[in-house]
Parts: structure tokens; sequence; C-alpha cells
């Protein structure tokens, strides 16, 4: 690991097997006492970076904490799993609780007549609020599986990364707010700037696909991370649609991954009901605690198993609602 956020090659988030080895690595140090019987579990692993990381931290009791990785790291190892990272939202690294400003209302411009006088404009400002929600995966694992060095590594890695990645992007999409759930994207709509669709005709997908385009550019909102984002089943209703025996959007998305010559990312925790579009998925703040904790329990010693606490902490804003369109359907 460097002192900066880059993930380096041999790191602990370089590659799954890595941080399935490293998993298992607080498995094992966490049931050694001392320095020496520390240092000899580790090595088992054969993994200079993952013996680094962990002796960073002094393991003495059964329920212990890996040591703190920086944010970025984490968003980085997820962002294969995360369908929100893959759409190029904003991360936002934060501690606890964040208050960013933001301009809700900008200043006019007028000409100024001979003689004339010109009203003073009023930009408004506002700010939002980020606050760690907690989110946590529970896990038992074979003991068999977690003692044998360089066996299972990547599936142990890769069972914790896809899982906390899917309970982020459904937050970050779907939550209410709700029993220390984070709000999410389909909460803080702008409420304008979602509507039912006129129906499900080729000119009807049409005319309100055009639609969920104009509503953020007419808004004012500047293009920049511009992609869609919808259902898998929602995804294959467009591309079997067809106007006089053609495809109307099969050949683009197929060839060019493109709805209106802009990208798409499908994931099946967007409801299959809606298609969203974003001028700029920059505008959405995504928010992670720069703490992820791993730690383990022998509450499964009967099965011969152990459970793996692994606990992520983030919270999802927007930071111009109006950047954000929706067809509902």
């Amino acid at each position: 690991m460097g002192t900066d956020r880059a993930t380096r090659e041999g790191s602990v988030y370089a590659s799954v097997a890595s941080f399935g080895a490293f998993t298992k690595g607080v498995v094992a140090a966490s049931r050694r006492s001392g320095a020496i019987s520390l240092t000899d579990a580790m090595k088992r692993f054969v993994n200079a970076d993952v013996q680094k990381a962990v002796q960073l931290t002094k393991f003495d009791s059964a329920g212990v904490l890996a040591p703190i990785q920086q944010s970025g790291e984490v968003i980085e190892f997820l962002r294969p799993e995360a369908a929100l990272l893959k759409l190029g939202v904003r991360t936002q690294a934060f501690k606890g609780e964040l208050h960013m400003g933001t301009q809700t209302e900008a200043s006019v411009f007028k000409w100024l007549g001979e003689g004339g006088t010109v009203p003073k404009s009023a930009p408004k400002y506002g700010k939002i609020v980020l606050k760690a929600h907690k989110g946590m995966v529970l896990t038992d694992i074979s003991n068999d599986l977690l003692h044998t060095p360089g066996v299972g590594d990547a599936g142990v890695g890769e069972d914790l990364r896809a899982t906390v990645a899917d309970g982020l992007d459904d937050a970050g999409f779907n939550g209410d707010g709700t029993g220390g759930t984070p709000k999410g994207l389909f909460v803080q709509f702008d409420s304008a700037h979602t509507f039912a669709n006129t129906g499900t005709t080729p000119a009807a997908y049409l005319a309100d696909i055009d639609k969920a385009v104009e509503l953020p550019l007419t808004a004012h909102v500047r293009m920049g991370a511009t992609a869609w984002v919808l259902h898998p089943t929602r995804a294959t209703a467009l591309m079997q649609l067809k106007d006089s025996g053609l495809f109307i959007f099969r050949q683009e998305m197929l060839d060019n991954g493109t709805i209106r010559g802009f990208p798409f990312v499908m994931t099946t925790r967007v409801p299959v009901t809606r298609i969203t579009f974003c001028a700029d998925w920059r505008q959405f703040i995504y928010g992670i605690d720069e703490e992820l904790l791993l730690s383990e329990h022998d509450t499964r010693a009967e099965y011969d198993e152990t459970t793996i606490h692994a606990l992520v902490k983030a919270d999802f804003k927007l930071r111009q609602p109006k950047a954000f369109s929706s067809i509902t359907y």
C-alpha cells in the first residue's frame, strides 16, 4: 500500500485473491497472542503485503479489527462489482459527518438599456450532509478453507467484495432512509424530473427517451459523466422494439453500448419499472467512511466454521437533483 490512494500491484486490494488471503490472515493472526507467533502465522500465507498490513496492529484478542485502509482503496476494490461506480459517480471520503456547500439558484444576467437599472440577482445556496450509515456482512466460512494457505483465497475475497458492493448499490439506488438505511437516488429525485411513460409503442418509447435527455439539459445541467442505468429486462424490451420491421435501438445497443448516443449500465438493483438518465453522474456523491473493518468470531465452532464480520460506513447524496431524470413504466 502506498501513502496515497492508488492501488499498488500486489497490495491487499490489487486482486480478489490478495484480499481473500488478507481476510484469512486476519483470522489466523487474531488467534495469536504474541508478536512472534503472529509473524509465524502470517508467513503461512506467503504474502509480504498481507504480512506488513496485519503487523501494523497488535492482535491480542479474539475479536480483532484489521488495520484501517484508505477509502479510495476500498472503492477501487469494489468498482468491478458496483454499478454506481461504473456510472462514474463522485466518490467522497469522509469521517462521521461531512457538510458540502451547493448552489441551488444561480445569478441572473440582464442587458442594461440607456439610463436603465438592473435588479440585483439573488443566488441561493444550500448544503448537503453526508452521515455515516453502517452496513455489515456476517458470513460463515469453513475452517478448512481458512486454514489452508493459498486455497480459496479468491473465493473468500470475491464473496465479500460482491456482497458489500451489492449492498451499497441497493442502498444507493433504492434506500429509503429508514431503519439505518441511507437515502438513495430514487427518493432524492427532483419531482419534476420523473414522469410516467406515454406508452410502449415505438413512437412513445422514442418520445419518452428524448424527454428524459431533455429534462436535465433544459435545466442547464452541464454534461459530464453522462449515462443511462436500467434493469436487464428493460434493456431487452428496448432491443426488441421494432418500427416497420426494423429494430430501433438493438444495433446501437449491441454495437456501441449506447442508447441515443449515451452509454448505459445494466443492473438488477434498479427497478424493472424505471429507465434513468443522468447528464452528469458526478452530481451523485458516493460517500464512504474511511474504514473497512474486518473481524472474526468463533461463534460457529461446533460446525468447524468461523464467522467473518465486515463493516463499511457510507452515505449517498445528490449534489444537483436536476441532473437526473427517470421514466416509470
